[in-house]
C-alpha cells in the first residue's frame, strides 16, 4: 500500500510546500529599516554575550571598574531591546499608514497569494491515495509537534507569554540582581533565558507555514479518492530530482543554436 517511490515523491512535494516563500515588497519594511532592526538585534545578542563574560570575571575577580562595565552593558541591552521594539512598531505603523484607506490590506493580499499558490499544490496532493496522505500527515505532524515540545521545554509557552513581556521580566530580574551582590550562578540562567527567548520567537515564527501545510493535507485527505487512479501513481512516483534534471536538459538543449 505504501510504496517507497510514492513516499519519496510525496516528501519532495511536502518539502516544496513547507519551504515556499511568497514575498510582497509592498508590505515589507525598507532596506534601511530592516538593517536597523538587524543591528538592534545583533547589538542585543552581543551585549548579552559580553554581560555573561563580564559577570563571570566579576564573580571570580571582583572589581569596581568591571561593575561599571556591567552597568553599561545592562544599559546597552535595554537600549537595543527598546530600539528593536520601537522599530517594529514604526514599521507596522508605516504599513498601516500607507494603506490606511483600505481594510486589512496585508491579510487580504496574503490570502490571495495563498489561495492561488496552494491550489496547484492541492492538485498534486489529490493525485495520491488516501492512505498515503494520512500516513504523511501522521509523520509530518508528529515531527513538528516534537519540535514545538523541545522549544517549549527550553522557554515555556512563549505564545501565551509573548516576547515583549518576556524581555520586560528579564529586565526586571536583571535590575534586581544589579542591586544585590552579583552571583554568577544567578546571572547565567537569566542570560540564557533571554537568548532562548529570541530563539523560540524565531522558531515559533517558522512554525506558521507547517501548520498551514498540515491543514492542506487534511483537506486533501477529505477530498481524495481511496485509491489512486491508474496512470496517476506512475506519474507521481518519479522523483523530483529526476524531473528537475530532465527540465534542465531540455532548457540546455533549447539554448543550443541549431
Amino acid at each position: 500500500m505504501l510504496q517507497p517511490n510514492t513516499l519519496a515523491s510525496l516528501f519532495s512535494l511536502l518539502q516544496e510546500m513547507t519551504l515556499v516563500h511568497r514575498k510582497n515588497s509592498e508590505f515589507e519594511p525598507s532596506t534601511r529599516m530592516h538593517r536597523l532592526e538587524n543591528g538592534m538585534l545583533y547589538g542585543y545578542l552581543i551585549a548579552i554575550a559580553l554581560m555573561a563574560i563580564a559577570a563571570f570575571v566579576q564573580y571570580t575577580r571582583p572589581s569596581q571598574h568591571l561593575a561599571m562595565v556591567l552597568l553599561l552593558l545592562y544599559a546597552m541591552v535595554l537600549l537595543c531591546g527598546l530600539g528593536f521594539m520601537l522599530l517594529t512598531i514604526v514599521n507596522v505603523g508605516n504599513v498601516f499608514w500607507r494603506h490606511r484607506k483600505q481594510r486589512f490590506p496585508e491579510l487580504l493580499t496574503r490570502l490571495q497569494q495563498d489561495m492561488n499558490g496552494d491550489a496547484a499544490f492541492l492538485a498534486r496532493l489529490l493525485c495520491y491515495d488516501k492512505a498515503t496522505l494520512e500516513y504523511a500527515l501522521l509523520q509530518y505532524r508528529h515531527r513538528w509537534d516534537i519540535f514545538d515540545g523541545r522549544v517549549g521545554l527550553l522557554t515555556g509557552d512563549l505564545r501565551k507569554l509573548g516576547l515583549f513581556p518576556a524581555f520586560a521580566a528579564s529586565a526586571m530580574a536583571a535590575s534586581t540582581l544589579l542591586k544585590s551582590d552579583i552571583n554568577i550562578y544567578l546571572w547565567l540562567p537569566l542570560i540564557l533565558a533571554a537568548c532562548f527567548y529570541l530563539v523560540a520567537f524565531h522558531a515559533h515564527g517558522q512554525r506558521e507555514r507547517p501548520q498551514q501545510v498540515a491543514t492542506l493535507l487534511e483537506y486533501a485527505i477529505r477530498h481524495t479518492k481511496t485509491h489512486a487512479e491508474p496512470g496517476q501513481e506512475t506519474a507521481i512516483e518519479e522523483p523530483r530530482q529526476r524531473r528537475q534534471s530532465r527540465r534542465g536538459a531540455r532548457q540546455a538543449s533549447a539554448g543550443v543554436p541549431q
